[in-house]
């Protein structure tokens, strides 16, 4: 009776996994039609110009957001793969706002086949951006960096924005927030947070901290090897 008990209790735990993994993944699957139709509409802006290698980088970026945002239902891709999603944003969010901010991604080309959970550098960058730059009067600057700890790979997106301290970031961890960039209703650090930490367990996650120069870093924790339960998610 104990081990039927013990049995029932641990089926319940897995289902109750597998049903926020699912919450999860499709919160992650929305997209926001205000990005959308904003980048659509700078688009048609911009060929209206004529200003058509704009055009293409810009319809370029998107693409390529789509097509990895999608990567053939796989849950697990490689950093390179999600520091190209995010320079993709990156681009297009850059030629929306001009010269409100620079950008430049510094990791090392050893780190690039280590496994990363899809679209978590993404909701950071957006954060940066909306919370960190916009309302700055100086040129903003993000930087995407990496570094390896032992067994784990630490993705790291780093600002000179307004400045986010690390009590005010556990306490956005902690609740659900709403993005206002690709997803419409939850990739923010909150999912990002909880995605991570379902996926790989209570070591992974969003960690928060502020380097030398005052600029904020938010780091991603991801271990260097994943099982093939974690790779089909």
């Amino acid at each position: 009776m104990v081990s039927k008990i013990r049995d029932l209790i641990e089926q319940i735990h897995h289902e109750q996994e597998l049903k926020r993994k699912s919450e999860l993944k499709a919160l992650q699957a929305q997209i926001n039609p205000h990005f959308l139709y904003n980048t659509l509409d700078s688009i048609i802006w911009m060929s209206e110009m004529e200003r058509n290698e704009e055009v293409v980088e810009m319809t370029s970026a998107l693409a390529r957001l789509f097509r990895i945002s999608i990567s053939r239902g796989r849950e697990i891709i490689t950093v390179k793969d999600e520091l190209m999603h995010a320079e993709s944003y990156l681009i297009i969010q850059k030629m929306r706002y001009r010269e409100h901010f620079s950008y430049s991604i510094e990791v090392d080309p050893s780190l690039h086949g280590f496994p990363c959970l899809k679209i978590v550098l993404q909701p950071l960058v957006e954060n940066s951006i909306y919370h960190g730059l916009k309302t700055v009067e100086y040129k903003g600057t993000i930087r995407i960096a990496a570094e390896r700890r032992g067994e784990m790979i630490v993705l790291q997106v780093i600002d000179n924005g307004v400045g986010l301290n690390p009590e005010d970031f556990h306490k956005l961890i902690e609740q659900q927030y709403v993005g206002t960039g690709i997803a419409s209703s939850g990739v923010g650090l909150h999912n990002v947070h909880e995605r991570l930490r379902l996926y790989f367990g209570e070591d992974y996650g969003l960690e928060c901290s502020v380097n030398e120069s005052g600029h904020t870093v938010i780091g991603v924790r991801l271990p260097v090897k994943v099982t093939a339960a974690e790779e089909k998610g």
